[in-house]
């Protein structure tokens, strides 16, 4: 039985560390990263033209943002609007 244990416990170790790397690594749509900063999805495409925010373009319309790259982004401090 205490063998069964440890490749078990190292197993879930290893489940619950890939699980966190998951969601350090989240992928996000345009939509979704929008409803998070409460901020228009025209915002998020000027900030990509820009080149304040990263994205990922996998095809012509598709856009995918990396919530690291969202963190990275808050983060710098960009505000919305132009007064500050």
């Amino acid at each position: 039985m205490a063998s069964k244990t440890k490749p078990q416990a190292e197993a879930l170790n290893s489940a619950s560390s890939h699980a966190a790397e998951l969601s350090n690594a989240a992928i996000l749509t345009k939509q979704e990263a929008a409803a998070l900063l409460r901020v228009t999805t025209r915002y998020l495409e000027r900030q990509i033209r820009a080149g304040r925010l990263r994205a990922c373009k996998p095809t012509g319309k598709l856009v995918r943002i990396l919530l690291k790259d969202l963190d990275a982004f808050l983060e710098s401090g960009s505000t919305i609007g132009g007064d500050s």
